[in-house]
């Protein structure tokens, strides 16, 4: 009798700890590693880009916190997959891997190429820009493919390192177009002044849009995650977040 009383007091202590341990490990917030592009990712614990504010809301709603780590996206993708970190954006992939499971989308780039209502400009394809001045940002064919690559070596063509200056650069008429982000380009040019007129900017749809999503190193995370995506696109939140960073802009 003495053993088993002995037993069960040891056993009531193991079952607390390990309790307590569970409790301690659900209340640990989760690590979302990413790299800061205002507006998609910023440093800023509050007010993170649209991109991640959108994950950390979706994750919100299903009861997580969340620790932002910013890293060069390299090292991110290498953190999920070693398991350093539980959850990566932006990816723009889309195939799964040994501990790396891609969401579904959460923000949808737009690269665009825009103009000057007041130049009455109209091109149909990348090709068209070669005849005019084009400013864009560093690196830029490196993502737009060849006949962005074509163009460049044929315009009056200058990429700039500074993203900031490339609205009010083409809103001064000293360049012809500008190619940037949708997203990118309108939070710039508001940066100061959320309700500035872009009235006068004409968008061109000339290069295909890029999904981004989130990478987890929990495909059973990752499945959850979407169910509640679901749920928060349809009640029209992503709007509001988007809105917060560019003020009203028409998608």
């Amino acid at each position: 009798m003495k053993y088993s009383q002995r037993s069960y007091l040891r056993f009531k202590h193991l079952l607390g700890s390990l309790l307590l341990s569970s409790t301690l490990l659900a209340a640990q917030p989760l690590v979302l590693v990413s790299s800061e592009g205002p507006p998609h990712t910023i440093n800023n614990d509050t007010h993170s880009g649209i991109d991640l504010d959108v994950t950390k809301a979706v994750l919100k709603r299903m009861g997580y916190e969340v620790k932002l780590l910013f890293v060069p996206l390299g090292r991110a993708q290498m953190m999920v997959k070693t398991a350093d970190a539980d959850l990566m954006a932006p990816i723009f992939q889309t195939k799964d891997s040994e501990n790396f499971y891609i969401s579904d989308t959460i923000v949808t780039y737009k690269p665009m190429v825009f103009s000057l209502k007041s130049a009455h400009l109209s091109p149909t394809s990348i090709t068209d820009l070669r005849d005019y001045a084009v400013i864009t940002f560093q690196g830029a064919p490196g993502y737009f493919g060849e006949e962005f690559k074509a163009m460049s070596k044929q315009a009056d063509y200058v990429e700039s390192a500074q993203m900031a200056v490339i609205p009010n650069l083409l809103s001064k008429g000293r360049f012809d177009f500008a190619v940037l982000d949708k997203y990118i380009f309108y939070y710039f040019y508001r940066l100061n002044n959320k309700e500035r007129s872009v009235e006068g900017f004409k968008e061109h749809s000339l290069i295909p849009p890029v999904n981004a999503s989130v990478a987890f190193k929990s495909a059973t995370l990752r499945d959850a995650f979407n169910h509640e995506l679901i749920r928060f696109k349809e009640e029209k939140h992503y709007q509001s977040i988007v809105k917060h960073y560019l003020g009203y802009i028409p998608f």
